[in-house]
């Protein structure tokens, strides 16, 4: 039972400053991380996620170039990123990622 919802950026940009002019959301009660997801030369994205997809994503042996996450766990943690390389094999999960953070913006 969470006594409180976690806070997050939940914004897309070419940078990390223009991404967090967009500001924090409240996430949904079932989010327990705030992630932050880089493509290479493709700006970044950050949003609300899940710990479940951040040790998936972190423990994987298989790398993609260029393509990035790191997630946190306390309210507004990814208003800077650090990022680990995700392997291909998830990049499937950044569209699940990018359809939550769409979900949230609306």
């Amino acid at each position: 039972c969470y006594s409180q919802a976690l806070k997050c950026y939940t914004c897309m940009g070419s940078t990390d400053e223009d991404c967090n002019r967009q500001g924090s959301k409240t996430c949904p009660s079932y989010s327990d991380a705030c992630a932050v997801v880089r493509g290479h030369g493709s700006g970044v994205m950050k949003s609300c996620s899940y710990k479940s997809f951040c040790s998936q994503a972190n423990s994987q042996g298989y790398r993609a170039p260029g393509v990035k996450v790191h997630c946190c766990y306390s309210d507004d943690c990814n208003v800077a990123g650090h990022a680990t390389r995700i392997s291909s094999g998830f990049s499937f999960l950044l569209g699940l990622l990018l359809f939550v953070w769409h979900l949230l913006s609306n």
